[in-house]
């Protein structure tokens, strides 16, 4: 019997670290590392590790030798990254350089999640060989990584996605979607941005496009997740509830102030509505598959998640599923 490939997730306590190693846990072998903020996941090891500490990071590497690496860690919040530019660049740029160095050190196939604010929000569908034009901090340090690990990784793949939605395993770290069903069932007024136009990519569909290119073994490619339409935060909200049967009626028009860099040449060009638009047949024709709409997101999300809700429940009163 083969056995399990091993995949070390840095970033355990993240939304999509603590999602990914969740999911993938029952087909492979997953250990995590964390900085302050420990996750404990039944079937998963997690280990204390300072991305910024080159020596450690190594040691981890080495220690475990995942035959995958998967980078999670980073601020990710776009108003928090303009307000500690620093921070932003020391975890999603500075922690890239080290855990991919030491992936590439010994012989681990190495797997970056980024972004499509790498773009400049303009009106047009942005494919994978566009110069990425970031008009906000968080895109210009996402965009930095994309560029180091292409320029001196042998062995990686590269997801460049639309908006993640899920709920997170961290209860301590609310995602916007979590935020959202929290509002509503306090019956709280929400205010969703209808300025910011995105594709969006469920976690589940999302994972399941990861283990593909596991299985497949590609390597060396830059490929775009997203849904095949875009929308604003307003209408993805107004979708989620009814589908999820929450009150819609909470729901208003607000207008988020995206957060543009200055001195940014291509901010002159902008509209006050900024669409990030991506192509995604270059991961259609590698996979196979037809990327859904946000709808079909949400309606798969759904499925998956009361599926999870249900296993989870039978196995607490001792039933085993094979």
């Amino acid at each position: 019997m083969e056995s399990k490939k091993t995949i070390l997730i840095f970033g355990l306590s993240s939304f999509l670290g603590s999602s990914l190693a969740e999911i993938l846990k029952s087909k492979y072998r997953v250990v995590g590392t964390y900085f302050n903020t420990q996750v404990n996941i039944p079937g998963v090891l997690s280990i204390k590790c300072d991305i910024h500490n080159k020596q450690l990071v190594q040691k981890v590497v080495y220690l475990f030798k995942p035959d995958i690496t998967i980078y999670t860690v980073g601020l990710t919040d776009l108003d928090a990254c303009q307000e500690f530019p620093k921070v932003a660049d020391a975890l999603n740029t500075n922690g890239v350089f080290n855990a991919s160095m030491a992936s590439e050190r010994y012989h681990s196939k190495f797997i970056y999640f980024s972004s499509s604010y790498i773009f400049s929000g303009e009106d047009v569908i942005f494919k994978e060989n566009d110069t990425p034009l970031p008009v906000s901090v968080y895109g210009n340090t996402v965009a930095s990584s994309e560029f180091y690990i292409q320029k001196s990784c042998l062995n990686y793949i590269i997801f460049r996605c639309a908006p993640i939605f899920g709920r997170s395993y961290n209860p301590n770290d609310l995602t916007w979607i979590e935020a959202i069903e929290r509002s509503e069932f306090l019956g709280n007024k929400i205010s969703c941005d209808t300025k910011i136009h995105t594709g969006f990519i469920d976690i589940y569909t999302l994972s399941m496009l990861l283990d593909i290119a596991i299985e497949k073994n590609i390597t060396n490619k830059l490929l775009q997740v997203t849904s095949k339409d875009i929308m604003n935060r307003y209408d993805f909200a107004k979708l989620y509830l009814d589908e999820f049967g929450g009150n819609t009626g909470l729901l208003s028009k607000g207008d988020w102030n995206f957060p543009r860099s200055e001195n940014q040449m291509t901010t002159r060009f902008l509209e006050e509505e900024l669409k990030f638009y991506m192509d995604y047949y270059n991961i259609e024709d590698e996979f196979g598959i037809k990327m859904p709409s946000v709808f079909e997101m949400i309606k798969n999300y759904k499925q998956k998640l009361e599926g999870s809700l249900t296993t989870k429940k039978m196995a607490a009163a001792g039933i085993t599923f094979i």
